[in-house]
C-alpha cells in the first residue's frame, strides 16, 4: 500500500511547496501541521493529500504533528493562489501571514468556549403556563434567532439561567458548546426614515444579490451610506437560503479608529446577528476568537481592516468596503496587496455582490463606474432632514497672516462657536510639537541620522523623534553645529496647536486626537463618547478624525496646512488631498445646524480649491482622469515598482541595473524607466533605489514579470540587497 503524502505550504521565501509523509496522522486539506525544515520546526498548511511524489519517498520526512482544525477552505485557497500569482509572492508566506498569530505558533491555539441554546424540533409550548413570562420570552427569542448564547439571553432576563434549566427539563431546548462571541445590545433606537435616494439604492442592490455585481455607492458626506449598508445587509442576513445555514457579510474599513463607531451602529441595529471585529488593536486572544467565529460561520457580520479580506467565511454573501478610496487598504510590506482589488476578486470567485462606498472614490473605481463596469449609485443629499453641506471658504494667509498657525478669521470663528455652545475641529495632519528644531545662526536643522527626514520636536517629553524609524534623542540645549543657544521649534504640529489654543481660549475644553494621545486601547472610544456628550469644545487632530465620525454639534472645521501637497512629485497628490479635504469638511454641519469650513492657504485660486468650494467631486475627478489619460498614468496604464535597499547605494544601483537590462532584453510592450532614488532616499539606515515598469495592459505587465522575477532571484546581488516588488504601487 502506497504511503499517504501531504503537500504542504510553508512560511519560507521560496516559490514552491513541499512533500511530507503523513506519519500516521489523519490530515485533511486545510489542516495546520508541524514539520521539520532545515533544522527547525515550522507550521505549515496542507494543500493536498496524495499517494505519489516527484521526490523519492524514502527521502521524504514525516510531519511531526497535525492540529485538529481546518484553517483554510477551498475558496480561501483559490483566493490566496490568485494573490500569490498576481503579486508574485510565495504562496506559503501568503497563507501563513493571513492567519492570526496564535495559529502561526507551534503550540496549540486554545479558544474560549461558551454555551448556546436552540429550540428542539416540534416543540409544544402549550405545556408552559402563561404565568411563566420569562420562559415565553426566551422561546419567542429562540424562534426568531435559531441559537442564542448566555450574553444574549441576559438581555431578556437576569434569571435566564434558571429559565433555561426549566426549558431543558421540559425537553424544549438543546445545549451546544460554541465559540465565545461578544453579544450585541438589542436596539432601542427608532428606525430612521429613508429618503427617496436611499430607498432607490437599496432596491437596486437587492434586485441583484445572488450573483457577482460590483457597485460604487458615491454618496456625499453625511448622506447615510452606513444606513444603506445596514438595510441591505439586514435583508441578506434574513435570507438564509436553501441550506438554512445563515448568510455572512464582510464589512471592510480602512483604519482601526473607524471601527468603534461603525461597530456600535451595526451592533445596535443588527443585534440579532453575531458580530465580530478583526483589527490590530485586538489582543491575540481576541483576534483568534473572532477569526475562528468567522471561519466556522458562527459570526454573521465581520467588520475588519485590510487583512480581514482573507478571513475564511463559509457562507459569505456580500462584501462592503467603506471609504474605498483610502490608501490604508494598500499593504506596504510583505505581500503588497490592495484589499479593494482582492475583495473584488473574492466577490467574483464567489459570485456575490460587492459594494464600494465613498464620497470621493479613487480614480480607478470612478473610471470603472464611468465605463459601466461597476454599477453607479448616487446619494446627493444629506440623510438628516434640513442638514446641508457646509459652506467652504479659503482663507488667504497672504492677506490674513497667521500667528502660531491661526489666522484672525479662524480665531474669530472659534470664539463664535464657543459662545454658541457648538463644537469645532482643527485638522492638522502632523503630530508632535513642531516638524523641526532649527538654528537661526547656522541654519542647522534636526535631521535623522538614519533617514532622509527631520526629527520632530516632542516638547512635553523633551525629545526629538523620527516618525519613520523611531529613532529619538534629547533636545540639545544649544546648536550641535555652531553652539548657538537660540535654537527654536519651527512650524506647527498638533501638540503646539493644542498649547496655542489653551493659551488663546483658556475656557475652552480641548482634546487632541493623534497617535500619541490615543495610544491606550479604549482612548478613542472614550474620546468619541465625550464629544457626543458635549464635554469637548474643540478637537485638534490628524487624519484619525478626517472621516467616518458623526458629531451632530460640530459646526466648524478648519484645515491649517495643505499647501505642501499641492506641489508634490507624487502624481496622486492632488487626488489624495482633494479626498482628504472633502472628507474632513464633511464632519461639519451633519445635523440641523449649518456647517462652515475654513481652509488656510496661500493659493486660494488653485483649481483644487475651486472644486472644493463647489464640492463638485464629479467634475474634478473627470478632469483628473483626463490628465491621467494624457500622461498615461493609472488607471489608463499599469505600474510595477521594483524597490531595493542596502547599507551601500552602489549595491542597490548594481542590482537594479542588472534588473533593468534583464527587463529590456525581454523585448516586451513594457516601458522600463531609469533607476531613481525615492523621495525618502534613506530609511532606517538603508540606502534606497527603485525601478519603475509601465504597461498599457495588465496582461503585458504580468507576462514580463512571470519570467523576469525568477531571473532576478538568480542574481548573486539578490542575496546582498533587500528587494521587493510592488504591483499597482500607490507611492513612488
Amino acid at each position: 500500500m502506497s504511503p499517504t503524502i501531504l503537500n504542504i505550504a510553508l512560511d519560507v521565501p521560496l516559490n514552491r511547496t513541499f512533500d511530507y509523509l503523513s506519519g500516521g496522522f489523519d490530515a485533511r486539506v486545510g489542516s495546520r501541521v508541524i514539520v521539520p525544515f532545515a533544522g527547525r520546526n515550522l507550521v505549515g498548511v496542507v494543500l493536498a493529500v496524495k499517494h505519489t511524489s516527484d521526490y523519492p519517498v524514502d527521502k521524504l520526512k514525516a510531519v511531526s504533528h497535525v492540529f485538529d482544525d481546518i484553517v483554510f477552505d477551498a475558496a480561501s485557497f483559490k483566493l490566496m493562489q490568485f494573490c500569490a500569482d498576481y503579486y508574485h509572492y510565495p504562496l506559503g508566506q501568503a497563507l501563513i501571514s493571513a492567519l492570526p498569530l496564535r495559529l502561526r505558533q507551534l503550540k496549540p491555539a486554545v479558544s474560549r468556549k461558551a454555551l448556546a441554546y436552540s429550540l428542539l424540533p416540534n416543540v409544544d409550548i402549550s405545556q408552559i403556563p402563561a404565568k411563566k413570562v420569562v420562559l415565553h420570552r426566551i422561546i419567542t427569542a429562540l424562534q426568531a434567532t435559531p441559537m442564542l448564547g448566555g450574553a444574549e439571553l441576559a438581555f431578556i432576563s437576569s434569571s435566564w439561567k434558571k429559565a433555561i434549566i426549566e426549558l431543558k427539563s421540559l425537553g424544549l431546548v438543546a445545549e451546544h458548546e460554541v465559540l465565545a462571541v461578544k453579544a450585541s445590545m438589542p436596539s432601542s433606537s427608532v428606525e430612521p426614515i429613508l429618503n427617496d435616494e436611499q430607498q432607490l439604492v437599496i432596491e437596486k442592490v437587492l434586485a441583484l444579490t445572488h450573483s457577482f455585481k460590483p457597485w460604487l455607492l458615491h454618496g456625499i458626506t453625511g448622506s447615510g451610506k452606513t444606513e444603506v449598508y445596514i438595510q441591505i445587509l439586514r435583508h441578506l442576513l434574513q435570507d438564509t437560503g436553501i441550506d438554512k445555514t445563515g448568510a455572512q457579510v464582510l464589512v471592510l474599513v480602512p483604519e482601526i479608529n473607524l471601527t468603534p463607531q461603525l461597530e456600535a451602529r451595526f451592533r445596535s441595529r443588527l443585534s440579532q446577528y453575531s458580530l465580530v471585529t478583526l483589527h490590530s488593536n485586538l489582543s491575540e486572544s481576541e483576534r483568534l476568537q473572532n477569526w475562528l467565529a468567522a471561519s466556522t460561520g458562527e459570526a454573521k457580520i465581520v467588520i475588519g481592516t485590510r487583512l480581514s479580506v482573507f478571513t475564511p467565511m463559509p457562507h459569505l454573501k456580500m462584501i462592503v468596503m467603506d471609504e474605498e478610496h483610502d490608501g490604508s487598504y494598500k499593504q506596504q510590506d510583505g505581500m503588497r496587496y490592495h484589499a479593494r482589488d482582492v475583495a473584488m476578486v473574492r466577490a467574483k470567485q464567489l459570485n456575490i455582490p460587492i459594494m464600494l462606498g465613498s464620497a470621493t472614490p479613487s480614480l480607478e473605481t470612478w473610471s470603472n463606474a464611468q465605463k459601466s463596469q461597476y454599477g453607479l449609485l448616487s446619494l446627493k443629499q444629506r440623510a438628516v432632514e434640513n442638514a446641508q453641506l457646509p459652506t467652504i471658504f479659503c482663507v488667504d494667509i497672504a492677506k490674513s497672516p497667521t500667528e502660531n498657525g491661526l489666522s484672525p478669521i479662524l480665531v474669530k470663528a472659534l470664539r463664535e462657536r464657543l459662545n454658541r455652545g457648538e463644537q469645532s475641529l482643527l485638522f492638522l495632519n502632523r503630530r508632535g510639537y513642531a516638524p523641526v528644531l532649527h538654528c537661526n545662526a547656522c541654519h542647522w536643522a534636526s535631521a535623522c541620522t538614519r533617514c532622509s527626514a527631520k526629527l520632530v520636536v516632542h516638547l512635553s517629553q523633551k525629545r526629538l523623534k523620527c516618525h519613520h524609524c523611531g529613532a529619538e534623542q534629547k533636545i540639545p540645549p544649544q546648536c550641535p553645529s555652531c553652539g548657538n543657544a537660540d535654537i527654536r521649534p519651527v512650524g506647527q504640529a498638533t501638540q503646539r496647536l493644542e498649547q496655542t489654543l489653551q493659551t488663546l481660549l483658556p475656557n475652552a475644553r480641548i482634546a487632541r486626537v493623534d497617535r500619541d494621545s490615543m495610544r491606550s486601547k479604549d482612548a478613542l472610544t472614550d474620546m468619541l463618547a465625550s464629544v457626543h456628550a458635549g464635554e469637548i469644545d474643540i478637537l485638534v487632530g490628524t487624519q484619525m478624525l478626517a472621516k467616518g465620525h458623526d458629531f451632530p454639534n460640530l459646526t466648524l472645521v478648519a484645515v491649517l496646512d495643505t499647501d505642501s501637497a499641492l506641489y508634490s512629485p507624487d502624481f496622486r497628490a492632488s487626488e489624495k488631498l482633494f479626498a482628504q479635504l472633502m472628507q474632513v469638511s464633511g464632519r461639519a454641519g451633519r445635523a440641523d445646524k449649518a456647517g462652515e469650513v475654513l481652509v488656510q492657504t496661500a493659493f486660494p485660486q488653485h483649481a483644487l480649491f475651486d472644486a472644493l468650494r463647489s464640492q463638485d467631486y464629479v467634475t474634478y475627478a473627470n478632469e483628473m482622469l483626463h490628465e491621467r489619460t494624457i500622461m498615461q498614468y493609472p488607471p489608463t496604464s499599469f505600474f510595477a515598482l521594483l524597490r531595493a535597499e542596502s547599507n551601500k547605494f552602489i549595491e542597490v544601483e548594481k542590482f537594479l541595473h542588472l534588473a533593468k537590462i534583464a527587463a529590456q532584453n525581454a523585448n516586451t510592450n513594457v516601458t522600463i524607466y531609469d533607476i531613481i532614488r525615492p523621495q525618502m532616499e534613506r530609511l532606517k539606515g538603508m540606502e534606497r533605489g527603485q525601478l519603475l515598469l509601465q504597461a498599457g495592459s495588465r496582461s503585458d505587465l504580468q507576462r514580463l514579470l512571470k519570467s523576469w522575477i525568477p531571473e532576478i532571484k538568480g542574481f548573486l546581488l539578490a542575496n546582498k540587497v533587500r528587494w521587493s516588488l510592488d504591483i499597482d504601487p500607490l507611492e513612488f
